[in-house]
C-alpha cells in the first residue's frame, strides 16, 4: 500500500550578544522586517532571547534540513544586525535565568502573560530550547494507536540530540537539563496511554472548561496529539546544533512511523508500554546519553544504547529501505556512536578550556555549519 508519513518540524533558537555571548533580547517584528522568511517560518516566544522557525510540510528529512538551515542563515542575518549571534543548544551554559526579558505587548501576547501569572518563576525560569518534530499519517489510520506506540522511541530520539549539561555556570551532571526544568510543568513528561482519540480529546476539552488550558492549546507532554494540525508531535528533543542529527532524528521517526502505520494496517501493533517504563528509560537517557542502558521490558534485560538502535534499525529497514533511506540511516547511526551528542562535544570542549565563552562560541560555530546530504556523500 502506497501511503506516505510527512515531516514538519520546529526548532527553538537562542540569541546571545556578540560580544559577551549572554542572552540578550532580540527585536523579532524589526528582524521579520529587515529579513524576511525563507523556505520556512519564524516566531517569537515567551523569552525575548528565543525566535522559533517552522519548516514547511515536507516529504523527506532532507526537505527538513534545507529548511532548517534556510530558516537558521535568516535569523542569523537578523540578528548579526542587531549585534547578536544565534545558536542551538537545549540551555544556555551560564546566563542566568533572572536577567532575561520576557514579551508582555498585552495586545500581541497575552498568551504568554497568562502563563506567567498561572505558573510565576516556574515559567519565567523556563529557558529552555527544543526541537519538536510533526508526523503527519494516512486519514484512515488511528492516531491515537500509533501515539500509545510511538511513545517506545521517545528515549532514544532525545539520546541523538542531548544538549543541555550546563546550565548557569556549572555542569548539571546530567546531559539534558532542559528536561529537569520542564518536569516543573504540570501535563509534561511521557503521555499516558489514551484508548481512543475521543478520549484525549475529551480530556483536552475538560481542561479548557476547567480553566487549566486555553482555548486552541493543548498538553506539553513529550508527544502529543496535535490540536489543531492532526499531527503526532514529538516534543521531547533538545534544540541541537548538528543538522545531521537533526536528519537522523527525523528520518528514524518518519521510518518508525511508516512501520506502526504497517503493523496497525496488519492488526499486529505492539502492546503499549506503562508511562512508569517508559519514564525509568528516559531517566536513563538523560543521566548517560549514549553510554546508557535501555532496559527490554519484554525480556526484564539491560540492553546496551547501541545494541538498542541496532536492533532498532533492524526493525526499520523494511520501511527505511521503501523510503529510499536505508544507507543513509545505516551511516548516520554509525557516526553517532562514533563522534557523540552534542552534550558530549560541549563537555570535551569544557574540560580542555574550562571557559564557558569558548564553550558558546562553539555551539554559535556549530549551529553555522553548512550540511552535505547523505545521499550526496556517495
Amino acid at each position: 500500500m502506497a501511503y506516505s508519513i510527512t515531516l514538519g518540524a520546529e526548532e527553538e533558537l537562542q540569541v546571545v550578544d556578540q560580544s559577551t555571548l549572554e542572552l540578550v533580547p532580540h527585536d523579532f517584528e524589526r528582524g521579520k522586517r529587515e529579513f524576511p522568511d525563507q523556505n520556512g517560518s519564524s516566531s517569537c516566544e515567551l523569552h525575548k532571547a528565543v525566535v522559533e522557525l517552522q519548516t514547511p510540510i515536507c516529504q523527506t528529512p532532507d526537505q527538513i534540513v534545507d529548511s532548517v538551515l534556510c530558516m537558521r542563515e535568516v535569523i542569523r542575518q537578523r540578528a548579526d544586525a542587531q549585534g547578536q549571534k544565534v545558536l542551538s543548544a537545549g540551555a544556555h551554559p551560564f546566563s542566568d535565568w533572572k536577567q532575561q526579558e520576557i514579551n508582555r505587548d498585552q495586545s500581541k501576547h497575552q498568551h504568554y502573560i497568562r502563563l506567567i501569572d498561572e505558573y510565576a518563576d516556574i515559567m519565567r525560569g523556563m529557558v529552555s530550547y527544543g526541537f519538536h518534530v510533526h508526523l503527519g499519517l494516512p486519514a484512515d489510520v488511528s492516531r491515537i494507536a500509533i501515539f500509545n506506540r510511538l511513545r517506545h522511541s521517545l528515549a532514544a530520539v532525545l539520546a541523538i540530540s542531548l544538549s543541555s549539561p550546563f546550565y548557569e555556570g556549572r555542569d548539571t551532571g546530567v546531559l539534558s537539563w532542559r528536561h529537569s526544568m520542564l518536569d516543573r510543568l504540570p501535563r509534561m513528561g511521557t503521555p499516558d496511554i489514551w484508548q481512543s482519540q475521543a478520549d484525549y480529546e475529551n480530556h483536552i476539552q475538560l481542561l479548557r472548561k476547567m480553566g487549566t488550558l486555553e482555548a486552541q492549546h493543548g498538553m506539553w507532554e513529550d508527544l502529543r496529539l496535535h490540536h489543531v494540525y492532526g499531527t503526532l508531535e514529538v516534543r521531547i528533543c533538545d534544540a541541537t546544533p548538528s543538522l545531521s542529527h537533526i536528519w537522523l532524528i527525523c528520518a528514524l521517526l518518519q521510518c518508525e512511523v511508516h512501520t506502526l502505520v504497517d503493523e496497525y494496517y496488519n492488526d499486529c501493533l505492539p502492546t503499549p508500554l506503562s508511562r512508569a517504563c517508559l519514564e525509568e528509560n528516559k531517566w536513563r537517557v538523560r543521566r548517560r546519553g549514549l553510554a546508557a542502558s535501555l532496559v527490554d521490558w519484554k525480556s526484564e534485560t539491560q540492553m546496551p544504547m547501541r545494541t538498542y538502535f541496532q536492533q532498532w534499525l533492524e526493525r526499520l529497514m523494511p520501511a527505511a529501505k521503501e523510503l529510499g533511506l536505508a544507507h543513509a540511516l545505516k551511516s548516520r547511526v554509525d557516526e553517532l556512536f562514533s563522534s557523540g551528542v552534542s552534550a558530549d562535544v560541549q563537555r570535551g570542549i569544557f574540560s580542555q578550556t574550562h571557559n564557558y565563552h569558548d564553550l558558546v562560541q562553539h555551539l554559535v560555530d556549530a549551529t553555522g555549519q553548512t550540511y552535505i546530504h547523505p545521499s550526496r556523500r556517495m
